[in-house]
């Protein structure tokens, strides 16, 4: 099955394996362009497949298997890419052809070579958190060094525009992402990566105090999606969480004690839960008496909502006037009801 849209059945990738062990397996091609995504599958005959594979972009695709549970991340480009290697190691299998996976193999490279093996464990606490802290300062520099390097050789590489997000925007440094952003070919900063960290730059002015909070839409439990404008005219809170952050979880006391004293007086609360399950969310709503609508993101913080607010950890928050602009951010502990006090009085 291929969930594509037919403006995309442009370029190809012509793919052609030979996996010990695959057998008449299938072989499955994943990847995701703009939030939508494509998949394509294959069936083997004695190990052997070939398929022609559209391509909306060059981009990171996964390649999984019906007979384990083993994948193998290579970058999916329009060209004659061929596989080959053990079913067993299927994650190991060589990839050969196109010059993005050439550079992709390279770049692994780079990284091993400089990722030093992590210091060996004493016993003694004092000393094995000062050598782990150590090293974590010495592989971070190492790997800056890698990725800037690789970026100032290949500007034109969506390699480049994944090593920057990778990096620095799965691990928030807002100020590298940026300079690195701009050393993007045009074309690349165009790319679904180079987009993704573009947007990553901007959600600090974007959720500055005072900017228009970005719209989003999603939906609850029940499928019904709800987007900011439907709260205008109240002060509302969007309050980003998950099940499984714990800070959260000690969060909701306050959020609840402040919604049922200023609820009445136009506050309300939009809770976007960051969670992969629907059981785990629901559960966790039902065990702290959330009493506000909560609607979810399963692509967690890797969703298009929490992307266009900037938010990659957990708990997040953004207190909303009833013209829609941010007026704080980040409220913690009574912080939100001192400044519930101020707007409504107490």
């Amino acid at each position: 099955m291929m969930i594509c849209s037919s403006v995309y059945a442009q370029q190809f990738a012509h793919t052609i394996g030979n996996i010990e062990d695959l057998g008449s397996g299938y072989v499955i091609f994943s990847y995701e362009i703009n939030n939508i995504l494509y998949k394509d599958s294959v069936q083997a005959r004695s190990d052997i497949f070939t398929k022609k594979v559209a391509v909306v972009e060059s981009t990171l695709c996964t390649l999984s298997n019906s007979v384990n549970q083993q994948i193998k991340i290579f970058i999916l480009e329009p060209t004659l890419i061929k596989f080959r290697g053990q079913i067993t190691k299927f994650y190991d299998l060589e990839v050969i052809g196109g010059k993005e996976s050439e550079l992709y193999a390279q770049y692994r490279q780079a990284l091993r070579l400089n990722i030093g093996k992590r210091p060996l464990l004493t016993g003694d606490e004092v000393i094995d958190k000062k050598r782990r802290t150590s090293f974590g300062a010495a592989m971070k520099i190492l790997k800056d060094s890698v990725v800037t390097d690789f970026v100032n050789r290949n500007p034109g590489s969506v390699l480049s525009a994944i090593a920057i997000y990778d990096t620095y925007v799965t691990y928030p440094d807002r100020n590298k992402a940026d300079i690195l952003y701009k050393l993007l070919s045009p074309a690349i900063q165009r790319n679904d990566y180079g987009r993704r960290i573009k947007t990553f730059v901007d959600a600090l002015g974007n959720t500055s105090h005072g900017a228009i909070a970005p719209e989003f839409s999603l939906a609850d439990q029940n499928g019904k999606f709800y987007s900011l404008t439907n709260f205008r005219g109240k002060y509302v809170l969007i309050d980003f969480w998950a099940s499984w952050c714990g800070p959260c979880r000690l969060e909701n006391p306050n959020l609840i004690k402040a919604y049922q004293k200023f609820n009445d007086k136009g506050f309300t609360i939009v809770g976007l839960s960051m969670d992969s399950s629907k059981e785990n969310w629901l559960k966790a709503v039902e065990q702290d008496k959330l009493l506000w609508l909560q609607l979810t993101d399963p692509k967690t913080t890797n969703g298009k909502t929490a992307e266009i607010y900037g938010v990659k950890s957990l708990p997040a928050n953004f207190l909303v006037d009833p013209s829609g602009k941010i007026i704080a951010r980040n409220l913690r502990g009574d912080a939100l009801g001192k400044q519930l006090s101020a707007i409504f009085g107490k």
